[in-house]
């Protein structure tokens, strides 16, 4: 029974650590995406830039000063809509992340839980069959006394008798 139990508890907390990694790795999937993601998109703004830049100056050359400050406007703005953005991210990624740490804590305590149960039960169990040991050795104990009294009995009864038929002998040959 006891292996029994050991098998429970370890197939319990493989399943947990699994769960632990699979999570750990959806996570590390996704922070992985969100890098390539953000690098992308800083390369992909980057070639924009300079190719626009690069037409800009090709095509006009006397709007060059205006076209500069429309683009470092543009810059900002966008530098700013990108740094809402990713704060944005940053911010529902903590929230998930909190969200999964309150689920382990869920899970951990669940599983607390569950071992406790079974401890008390293994307890109970334990002592459920200590008793009904005890109890069958005590019935041992008084059926081999109760047949040995018999055989002391029965031993008795053949000496008496015995003893009966070795007078009754010794008073015939005496008379």
């Amino acid at each position: 029974m006891d292996q029994e139990l050991v098998q429970y508890l370890d197939s319990r907390f493989q399943s947990v650590t699994r769960q632990f990694q699979e999570l750990r790795g959806e996570m590390s999937e996704q922070l992985q995406g969100l890098r390539g993601g953000t690098t992308e998109g800083f390369q992909g703004l980057r070639d924009e830039t300079t190719a626009g830049l690069q037409e800009l100056r090709g095509e006009m050359t006397a709007g060059f000063q205006e076209l500069r400050g429309e683009m470092t406007a543009g810059l900002q703005g966008l530098r700013g809509e990108m740094t809402e953005e990713l704060q944005e991210l940053q911010g529902e990624m903590t929230a998930g992340l909190e969200e999964v740490k309150r689920h382990s804590g869920v899970l951990v305590e669940g599983l607390r839980h569950e071992l406790q149960l079974v401890a008390e039960g293994f307890a109970m169990h334990v002592q459920v069959q200590h008793v009904q040991e005890r109890e069958y050795h005590d019935r041992q104990h008084q059926e081999t006394r109760a047949l040995i009294r018999s055989l002391y009995d029965e031993l008795r009864q053949q000496h008496d008798h015995l003893r009966q038929r070795v007078e009754n002998l010794e008073q015939k040959r005496q008379n």
